[in-house]
């Protein structure tokens, strides 16, 4: 309930442009992601950006409890399959990786951030269709 909260929280201190891509943008994968990006008057006067969403099951569109985002050197991820950041600017902050345990990752495009940016970017990952685990042979 905090989380969805915060989340509208956040959501309706966007201010002035916002660029929608609801279609989900294809991966080397059955995976994806959809992205909304705004521009934030109180990020931009702080000098930060935020990205965030939620990371979800591609067939079932179920969230994915305790998957991750990784952007940079950092992960994100809770119980529900919601992320966030809110970070300053970096250069070698520009593409973010969805992962979890049995399934393909999904990477977004290279991105910019620049201080006021805040984008919701939804991850959707399909399962990896290889077995964990390659149990060949057997003992006598």
């Amino acid at each position: 309930m905090k989380n969805l909260l915060l989340y509208l929280l956040i959501s309706a201190l966007f201010v002035s442009c916002k660029t929608k891509q609801l279609t989900l943008t294809p991966t080397y994968n059955k995976g994806g992601y959809t992205f909304e990006a705004y521009k934030s008057k109180t990020l931009a006067a702080h000098g930060e950006f935020y990205v965030g969403g939620r990371i979800f099951e591609e067939e079932t569109k179920q969230p994915m409890p305790r998957a991750v985002v990784k952007l940079g050197c950092y992960l994100s991820g809770d119980d529900f399959g919601n992320y966030k950041f809110k970070t300053k600017p970096g250069t070698e902050l520009n593409q973010l990786i969805s992962r979890y345990v049995g399934y393909l990752d999904v990477e977004s495009r290279p991105l910019k951030f620049q201080a006021g940016d805040s984008l919701i970017i939804d991850f959707y990952m399909a399962p990896d269709e290889k077995p964990l685990i390659n149990c060949e042979g057997s003992f006598n």
